[in-house]
């Protein structure tokens, strides 16, 4: 009897490891990150000097408005539009008394602790008050910047919490052995007082002592320089400027796992190495300065690429395409098959289509910095476990996100509703303006549309004057020109021999084309 072969035990192969690149390209008036896998764009960050930058940055405000209706109060930290402050995000009164700013020499007495209900804004914040606040939202639209009162100061393995006593860790370190060396360090430092708290950032993990201590040294001396400028200035005023978007990214993004930075200026290269040598030494043998003949962006084909982050439709591998649509309160993505048909059957096509679909979503909302509310609208299916394969790629793929996101399973109909961090204006927003043309709705008038709508008017301004004109000329561009002397010749000549004068038309390629300038003689 022959002997059966035992079975080889498969062995789980190890997702390949992704080259990450950071390429940081500085202009005359503008910074631009990107950040590749293997190749591929993964991330694109972008600064201007014309825009205003204050998320992260903390301000000696002054109490403008209290609006109790609202459980908000507005706040004047010296820029064109005053800051935001919910009720939410104010820390407990004796907190703000003890340690914030005021115009009298002696601050009330503080209140009991906080119990039972919220306190209501106007029993917190008083009108002309001074107090310290941080921008965590960027001004968006109308809507002026987000502020809170719970202070942090970001390092490159902390986060200082001032006003939160709490100590955390982050998630993504997963370790419970390294969660509680981590904790046991920070209890020994003994550096906290009553009060402060801290987060611990994912590139702590694997950190020594004497390393956790000189940082938490650093920001507790820095949060005494920012409490002295304060005293020190009326408000509002600026104390503390969170880093531009080069330092930032180095502090929060350039780890042992990035194979390379790449800059291409000579002044921004000697600002990292100078931050680099101060903070995180080991990393300045990955910093190359670029000084080829093309420029940086150039040789690795990005501008392209770049391009195609702000058009509406996202392709597909298999030729399928995202539809993204942005407003000012929701983001819809809709997921269309387009060329791709598939083999076997629309089920199978469709599972294809959205197991893409889930993949490149991610990369998408990084790539175009999409916040706020989110709407996906995947292909029907009909099979469960197809859907749940979809939700799980869709959750695989926002693990890379730093941003805080919220998702709620698929539907029946393959819908997927979602939140996304958002702190500063998106990509289209800092870049874009709304089209003068379609006034933001995406469409313009048809030419014939138009040529109508101008007849219209002719004879709505022939029949609404006193005075009898034999002659009237439109100067309207050459598209609307060619129409109404063909198309819509009929409706002028009808509206000539009614009012009994000449109708002109006259063509101005400088004009938009739903515009018409009207003489009459």
């Amino acid at each position: 009897m022959a002997r059966r072969r035992p079975r080889r035990r498969e062995q789980k192969k190890e997702p390949a490891k992704k080259e990450k690149e950071i390429l940081v390209n500085v202009g005359p008036v503008e910074k631009r990150i990107v950040i590749l896998e293997n190749g591929a764009l993964a991330d694109f960050l972008m600064e201007r000097e014309s825009l205003e930058h204050c998320a992260g940055s903390i301000y000696k405000a002054r109490v403008s408005a209290v609006l109790p209706g609202m459980e908000a109060a507005f706040v004047d930290i010296g820029m064109a539009k005053n800051g935001f402050l919910h009720v939410s995000d104010v820390v407990d009164k004796s907190a703000v008394l003890k340690d914030m700013l005021y115009d009298e020499d002696e601050p009330p007495s503080p209140p009991p602790p906080r119990k039972g209900p919220a306190p209501k804004i106007e029993n917190i914040l008083k009108k002309d008050q001074k107090i310290m606040v941080q921008v965590v939202k960027e001004a968006i639209g109308t809507k002026g910047p987000r502020v809170t009162t719970y202070i942090s100061l970001p390092g490159r393995y902390l986060v200082l919490t001032p006003y939160d006593d709490n100590v955390g860790v982050s998630r993504r370190i997963e370790s419970r052995d390294e969660r509680k060396r981590i904790r046991e360090i920070l209890a020994r430092i003994g550096l906290l007082k009553d009060g402060m708290g801290c987060i611990v950032r994912t590139v702590a993990e694997g950190r020594t002592e004497e390393e956790l201590r000189s940082e938490l040294r650093y920001l507790l001396n820095l949060w005494q320089k920012v409490k002295m400028r304060a005293e020190k200035q009326p408000a509002p005023v600026m104390v503390y400027e969170e880093y531009g978007i080069v330092l930032r990214m180095i502090r929060d993004i350039l780890t042992e796992d990035i194979a390379r930075l790449v800059v291409d200026s000579k002044e921004e290269y000697a600002r990292i190495l100078k931050f680099l040598k101060a903070f995180m030494p080991s990393l300045r043998q990955k910093v190359k300065l670029y000084s080829g003949q093309a420029s940086l962006f150039q040789k690795y084909n990005l501008d392209q690429k770049i391009d195609e982050i702000f058009e509406r439709k996202a392709a597909l591998k298999s030729g399928g395409y995202l539809i993204i649509e942005q407003t000012e309160g929701v983001v819809v993505i809709d997921v269309n098959t387009g060329s791709f048909v598939g083999r076997r059957s629309l089920e199978e096509t469709a599972f294809k289509t959205n197991m893409e679909a889930a993949e490149e979503i991610p990369r998408q909302l990084m790539l175009r910095d999409i916040g706020g509310i989110i709407i996906i609208d995947f292909i029907d299916m009909e099979s469960k476990d197809h859907r749940d394969k979809v939700f799980h790629a869709l959750q695989n793929g926002l693990r890379d996100d730093k941003a805080r996101i919220s998702v709620r399973g698929i539907s029946q109909f393959g819908i997927v509703e979602m939140t996304r961090q958002r702190m500063r204006k998106s990509l289209e927003v800092s870049s874009h303006i709304e089209c003068p043309y379609c006034g933001g709705k995406g469409m313009i008038k048809s030419v014939e549309t138009i040529a109508i709508e101008v007849a219209r008017k002719i004879e709505d301004l022939l029949a609404r004057s006193a005075k009898k004109h034999k002659h009237i000329s439109v100067n309207v561009h050459p598209n609307i020109s060619a129409a109404l002397v063909s198309d819509q010749a009929k409706i002028l000549s009808d509206i000539q021999r009614k009012h009994r004068c000449k109708i002109e038309i006259r063509e101005d390629s400088s004009l938009n084309i739903e515009d018409a300038i009207f003489d009459k003689f």
